[in-house]
């Protein structure tokens, strides 16, 4: 087991929390995150347009006019992209950018990151937070006890009121333990999981 820092509703400290070693105390494989970011930034991307190059276009075989005597310009094809309606030259390709990665290879990465942010100090536990309404104040009074410039909440079930108790402070985040991903992991500078997402968290990744 690993120990983090514990806090309370208020965001206070109030001890130590225990962590499986299984997922918060691995030895980091960083190949594997940086394949798992490369993968999530890339699905981001949406894919090129197609347009179709001459030799994908329909029809143009024939010669429009003969090479010589018409006092016209001389003309190959009447799909040459200097045709109105003709192909285009250099155009985009259609490329698509979705990758993928095995799920076990997922489930390294984020078991490597969650252990670095453990090491490191920037991932603690805390009991689970009941708004019974969105009070911004409250979700800020939290933060500052907590002591962090960027700070990631992982929640077990979702709690709309902490949802919207801290949606409009900057550097501020709230997830579904399922939805946790590379970038917001790296991105922010403490990780704080609620108390009810610890055994979601580990049966998923494990």
């Amino acid at each position: 087991m690993i120990e983090v820092t514990k806090y309370d509703k208020s965001g206070k400290e109030s001890g130590k929390a225990e962590l499986s070693s299984d997922i918060f105390d691995i030895t980091p494989n960083y190949q594997a995150i940086k394949e798992y970011l490369i993968l999530q930034m890339s699905n981001r991307r949406k894919a090129n347009p197609l347009t179709k190059s001459r030799n994908q276009s329909r029809g143009g075989g024939a010669k429009p006019w003969r090479q010589k005597g018409t006092g016209r310009a001389r003309a190959g094809s009447c799909r040459s992209p200097l045709w109105v309606g003709g192909a285009v030259a250099h155009g985009p390709d259609g490329r698509n950018y979705k990758k993928s990665m095995p799920k076990k290879v997922r489930r390294l990465a984020m078991r490597s990151m969650l252990t670095d942010k453990a090491r490191g100090g920037a991932l603690t536990v805390i009991e689970d937070l009941d708004f019974s309404s969105p009070k911004t104040k409250t979700a800020l009074d939290i933060i500052k006890n907590i002591g962090s410039e960027k700070t990631l909440f992982i929640q077990g079930d979702r709690i709309e009121n902490l949802e919207l108790s801290m949606r409009n402070i900057s550097n501020c985040k709230v997830l579904l333990y399922k939805n946790i991903n590379p970038h917001d992991i790296i991105n922010y500078s403490k990780v704080v999981l609620l108390e009810g997402a610890v055994a979601k968290i580990e049966e998923m990744v494990k």
